[in-house]
Parts: structure tokens; sequence; C-alpha cells
């Protein structure tokens, strides 16, 4: 629905708390006067704690939480549909801010806990037995939307369920977005 999509748009016009993560948000936490320390406190939040919100980074005091709020979004796509198998595989369809749609998956096979990400909107390649490729690329991703959707997925598991394995084979070439990747990657990994 286009009216959905244009009040999402209205509601995400800051930046994504992960774009150049974690220069751009230490550099903000400086210039509010926070201690050092702030920046890996939110990072554990992020990253280990899988919250949702600034409002569940209860550690860390209420005004920096409303201040992080106003200043940095913190999911920058929309689910516009989450799907589960039977075999307990989740698909996730996301709308990026600017309309384009892409796709990431949690795959469950014993004890892996694998996820499949996007690294490009559409795909250039042309490989003719994927549907992905059809209308071509649209554009790279940013590292922010790429490890947006390992955020979403990470979430996905239960607290006592880690990620296992990565794979980047959803919608794009991977080879063909490394500068954006490459990042995402070295994050995840930590």
């Amino acid at each position: 629905d286009p009216s959905d999509l244009a009040a999402f748009a209205d509601r995400c016009p800051m930046s994504s708390i992960l774009a150049d993560y974690p220069t751009k948000l230490a550099t903000w936490l400086a210039g509010q006067g926070q201690p050092d320390y702030r920046s890996r406190q939110i990072g554990h939040w992020l990253f280990a704690r899988r919250s949702g919100s600034f409002a569940e980074m209860t550690d860390l005091p209420a005004r920096l939480r409303d201040d992080l709020a106003n200043r940095f979004a913190f999911w920058t796509s929309q689910i516009v549909r989450h799907t589960q198998a039977a075999d307990e595989t989740e698909k996730l369809l996301l709308r990026l801010t600017d309309a384009s749609d892409i796709e990431c998956v949690l795959l469950r096979d014993g004890p892996r806990r694998t996820v499949c990400i996007s690294s490009q909107v559409g795909c250039a390649m042309g490989c003719v037995f994927c549907a992905s490729g059809l209308e071509g690329v649209k554009r790279n991703l940013t590292t922010a939307e790429i490890l947006e959707q390992l955020l979403r997925l990470q979430r996905l598991l239960p607290p006592e369920e880690r990620l296992s394995h990565l794979v980047v084979m959803g919608m794009g070439e991977p080879l063909a977005n490394l500068d954006e990747l490459l990042p995402a990657l070295a994050l995840a990994h930590r």
C-alpha cells in the first residue's frame, strides 16, 4: 500500500544506527559528552542482546536512550512478510526506505542456525535458474542494510540459540558489492 510506504518513509528520515558503525555512533556520543564505553554498551545491545529498540537498552541513562531515538533510526527496513515453513525455515521480505524489497532467510538444520542474506536489490548476473535477476540489479545494499538483515533474523531465535553460519546468497552477487559487504561481515564476525 503506497500510503503505508509513505508513512514508513516519514518515520524513517534519520540515519540508521548501523550506518558507518561504530565510527559515526562513537563520534556522536563524544559530541554528547558521553564516555567512550557507551559505544561498546550500545554495540552489545545491538549484536549480542538482540535489542529491538533503544528503550530496551536499560543500562543506558533514560535521557541517552531518548537522544538516541531522536537522532538515529533503530530499524530502517519494514517487514512486509514473515513466513515460516514446516521445517522451521523463516523468510523475511523487507521493504527498504526507497521502496525496494529484499529477502533474507533463517535456516535451522540440527544445531546449525544459518542466515542467508541479500547484498543487492536485484541482480545483474542473469542466472537462468534465479528469479532475483529477472529485472536486473537496482542498486547495492549499504553496510547498514546488510547488517540489519542479520539483526532481524537473529531476533527470530530464542535467547539460548546463536547464529552459526552466514551465507550471502540472497538477492544479488556479493562480489559485486564488496565495499559494503566486507565491513558488514567484519562486524558480524565480532
